[in-house]
């Protein structure tokens, strides 16, 4: 019995040791995904057509905070990100608009609202630094 008591307590301070420090954390994800990303195009979900004209871009900071230049103006943001599982808070004015989408290799894919309906926006950016 005493072995199995030993053996147990050496898998939860196995386990504590590797949730501490080897599965990084959400301000090491943070850091990695934060920088500049470049509009490559962005599309209504329900048509085809990319827009390759609109000049748009996103500044990520560590600290969750951000700019969306788009439309020729530039709105604060606040974002996270779980994995590869992206959210996005688009503030100007009284209005926000909740992004949500993936972050993958430095490619970036956010929809302003359910990616299945036709009216909603998919944006695509690349990360340039």
């Amino acid at each position: 019995m005493k072995k199995y008591s030993k053996l147990f307590l050496v898998a939860i301070l196995f386990v504590s040791v590797l949730l501490i420090t080897g599965c990084g954390s959400k301000k090491d994800e943070k850091k990695e995904a934060a920088g500049t990303y470049q509009g490559k195009y962005t599309k209504l979900v329900g048509d085809d057509t990319k827009n390759t004209e609109e000049v748009f871009s996103l500044v990520l900071n560590e600290d969750g905070t951000g700019k969306h230049n788009r439309d020729g103006e530039s709105y604060n943001v606040e974002w996270s990100i779980d994995g590869e599982k992206f959210t996005m808070k688009d503030k100007f004015g009284p209005l926000t608009i909740d992004y949500t989408g993936t972050l993958k290799d430095g490619k970036l894919q956010i929809y302003n609202g359910d990616p299945t309906n036709d009216f909603t926006y998919e944006y695509n950016y690349e990360k340039t630094k």
